[in-house]
């Protein structure tokens, strides 16, 4: 899992380090100025949840990325399990979408699938700052496909909710919940507002950052939006039992994905010691109607593939509880071979595994795994 090499293209042109990799010594100052503010970044926004506008390049270059492709895997999940729910003309609403990542990510996706769909796209955000840069990425976007057209709207979350006459196919939240309701619950009521600006085939994506207290924040919202019937969870869970991982206050259900940073992050993390090399969110796919979904022998991977002396395991969520995947070194076959390579936050499908006790499955030479995500 890598940045598409023409948006990273872009995003050295926006913070003028188009040379970085042919002589990045001619661009030290630059690249120290972004050390310095991501470290003031990150100190403002653990004690404020808030980023500073005079840091914008320093968020852009370390955040668009990682966040792009946040909303990008979601998209290959959803399309992957319910391809026949997308519609030709695809409207999406990204709420507080600062440069633009969320809704981006989910267009990038859809249109290598379907290059002919048209995209109409909203980005509401009260940040000047954002908005610009969200804008040039539009144009850089628009200029590509013929088939996109990008709104921009400068206006709080609150107020734009409250005055909205149109409907969606897709309405992301990506680090917006977390920044609208800081300290509370994040309130039923919202997720309902919210609902009714969906067409009838409509979905709600909501993204966080895979800590704890906002992780277990997501988790008390799935709970919540199930004991009333509010909606729909397509994902991460398959099921509609009670999440398992509530029971302990240690657990939060988030993914943790491999993927291969851009050079330029790497020569910007060589004096940050940041650990970069996944992609780690909480996030919850909501519909309004209920759906006869395909999701049979589907599973999501809730723990890092353990490698063990002879076998490998990991933990996966069924709707009888966590589940404990077990494979012999020797049972290792074309069917099966897949399974060596999960990661947290994978959706498997598993084709008859052998159950060898309560809880407890283990992967046998017949056994068919694939990764829905790649």
């Amino acid at each position: 899992m890598k940045l598409p090499e023409e948006l990273e293209r872009k995003i050295l042109s926006e913070l003028h380090l188009d040379g970085i990799y042919i002589n990045p010594e001619i661009y030290q100052d630059e690249i120290d100025k972004l050390r310095r503010e991501l470290i003031n970044q990150s100190c403002i926004f653990t004690l404020e949840r808030r980023v500073v506008e005079e840091y914008a390049d320093a968020y852009f270059c370390y955040n668009f990325p990682q966040n792009f492709l946040k909303s990008f895997i979601l998209a290959k999940k959803f399309f992957n399990l319910f391809k026949s729910l997308i519609p030709d003309d695809i409207k999406i609403l990204d709420i507080g979408c600062g440069d633009g990542a969320g809704m981006f990510g989910l267009y990038y996706f859809m249109h290598k699938q379907e290059p002919e769909s048209r995209f109409q796209l909203t980005g509401v955000d009260i940040n000047d700052i954002f908005l610009k840069r969200c804008g040039a990425m539009a144009d850089w976007f628009k200029e590509k496909d013929p088939h996109i057209d990008v709104e921009l709207v400068k206006e709080s979350a609150q107020k734009f909710i409250q005055r909205n006459k149109k409907t969606y196919d897709f309405i992301i939240l990506s680090n917006t919940l977390a920044e609208i309701f800081q300290s509370e619950k994040i309130p039923l009521s919202f997720i309902g507002s919210l609902l009714k600006y969906l067409k009838e085939t409509g979905f709600i994506i909501i993204i966080e950052p895979a800590l704890k207290n906002l992780t277990r924040k997501l988790m008390e919202l799935r709970e919540d939006i199930i004991t009333h019937k509010t909606g729909e969870i397509l994902l991460p869970c398959l099921h509609n039992n009670r999440c398992p991982g509530l029971n302990k206050k240690r657990e939060w259900c988030h993914q943790s994905i491999k993927w291969i940073p851009p050079d330029y992050l790497k020569i910007i993390n060589q004096k940050l010691f940041r650990k970069i090399e996944y992609l780690k969110f909480s996030y919850l796919i909501i519909s309004s109607p209920k759906y006869n979904l395909p999701t049979a022998n589907f599973y999501p991977v809730i723990s890092r593939l353990s490698i063990e002396k002879g076998r490998k395991r990991c933990l996966i969520c069924t709707k009888d509880g966590i589940v404990e995947l077990i494979m012999l070194n020797r049972e290792r076959s074309l069917a099966n071979e897949e399974f060596e390579q999960v990661s947290m936050g994978d959706i498997i499908k598993i084709d008859e595994p052998v159950k060898i006790k309560f809880r407890t499955y283990k992967i046998g030479k017949d056994t068919g795994v694939k990764r829905l995500d790649f």
